[in-house]
């Protein structure tokens, strides 16, 4: 599918998105206390994203723990800041139009106006450091880390095999 109709896919599901809350609270079999508390902090968009995948990978025969966490969990840093759909597409838009200004528009942690760029930039960091306060396992907080990162062939093969899976199931 080209990167442009699955944008406008993504753009369209998150303005119409809900989550049940029994779709919640079905996830204590998959996630601790703390966890749940982080995807709860997750806009109803992200946390209906994130459930998508989690049913995509489990529809697919998946049942790697650490894999199905990370789904769950792997935009939870997003939720440092209050992002909303426009910031989304500029910034999407910016990455392709000037990725220097993007760049530059990102740089700055401070929570003024920019602070969601910041976030949107970095909320793969972001997102580890919340779930490895959270309890989360370290395989977990790498997954999350790295989800926007290139498969590297230095990392052992369960690792590689999980972040291609996270990543497929991410683009779907």
């Amino acid at each position: 599918m080209s990167t442009a109709i699955h944008r406008v896919r993504q753009v369209w599901r998150a303005s119409r998105a809900s989550v049940d809350a029994r779709e919640v609270n079905a996830l204590s079999e998959y996630l601790t206390a703390p966890q749940r508390d982080l995807f709860r902090r997750m806009s109803i968009g992200d946390q209906r994203h994130s459930l998508d995948m989690f049913y995509l990978l489990r529809e697919r025969g998946e049942t790697d723990e650490t894999l199905l966490q990370a789904a769950l969990l792997h935009d939870v840093g997003k939720a440092q800041a209050e992002i909303r759909l426009w910031q989304r597409v500029a910034y999407v838009l910016l990455g392709r139009l000037s990725p220097r200004a993007r760049s530059r528009l990102c740089a700055s942690p401070r929570r003024d106006w920019r602070y969601p760029f910041f976030v949107l930039a970095y909320h793969t960091e972001l997102g580890a450091e919340l779930a490895s306060r959270a309890g989360s396992a370290a395989d977990v907080v790498a997954l999350i880390r790295n989800h926007q990162s290139p498969v590297g062939a230095q990392a052992p093969e369960p690792a590689r095999r999980r972040l291609r899976v996270l990543q497929a199931a991410d683009e779907d």
